[in-house]
Parts: C-alpha cells; structure tokens; sequence
C-alpha cells in the first residue's frame, strides 16, 4: 500500500473513533429540580411557646405538617434540655416520616423538673427547606 491509501485509512479510523467517543449532549441536560412547598408545621397535644404539664415521665405529643409533605419526606430533630439550666436529657431519635402527623413520645422526664422542648423539621430531599422551630416547656407534675 502506497503512503497515500495508508493516511486515507488513518483518517477514516480517526473520523470513526473520534464520532463513537463523541459524548451525547442531550442526554447531559439534569433533572430539574422540582420546587418544595416551604415545610409548616404545627403542634397538638401542647401549646407552643407555653408551659405545659406531664403527668409521669413519658409524654405524647403530635407534630402535624400542615404544608405539603415533600417526597422524600422529613426529618425531625428533637432537643430537650432542663429549663433553667439546659442540661440536655437524652431521648430516642424520631424516625424520618413521609405522613402529616408524627407522633413523639419524650421520655425520662424527672420529676417536677420543667424541661424545654425544642422541634425541628427540615426536609429530606432539600435541606434549604427547613420548617421554624418550636418550642415549649414540660414539666412531670406526678411528684407533687
């Protein structure tokens, strides 16, 4: 083969490399991103912003979202800590919830100690969107 047939078959392979390994753009193009409903939430069984009374050491209380639930739900952060004082009493982690209303179950609560209770919710899918806290008192009145 002359030096001419061999840079034709060189360019050929080059043109088909180079066309195979040529990436796709229209494929590159990201999900767009879906917009959340900013995350508001509500309290029941309790009074935000109130003192209210335990009558033993455990306590119920519901956290409704009252927003549209994001997909891939949220997560619920609890802290609790004596008031005054701020001495943090350990509770179970609450598990992420993809439903409007969590139930939380605060335990260990000491008797006739007040205790303040602070919520946080914050979405699983973007963690921009973060509910405002709220908070209230506790205090387990069955020592008195």
């Amino acid at each position: 083969m002359s030096l001419k047939n061999y840079l034709s078959v060189l360019l050929i392979g080059a043109l088909i490399v180079l066309t195979a390994c040529k990436k796709n753009k229209k494929n590159e193009t990201p999900a767009p991103v879906t917009q959340e409903e900013a995350l508001q939430v509500e309290l029941a069984g309790v009074v935000a912003g109130k003192a209210n009374v335990a009558m033993d050491s455990t306590f119920t209380f519901q956290v409704k979202v009252t927003s549209k639930v994001p997909d891939k739900g949220v997560k619920i952060t609890l802290n609790v800590a004596t008031d005054p004082g701020g001495i943090p009493l350990a509770q179970d982690d609450v598990a992420n919830a993809t439903g409007n209303v969590i139930n939380i179950t605060l335990k260990h609560l000491k008797e006739v100690k007040t205790y303040k209770v602070t919520v946080t919710l914050a979405s699983l899918g973007n963690t921009a969107n973060i509910a405002t806290p709220l908070e209230f008192l506790i205090t387990n009145k069955s020592g008195s």
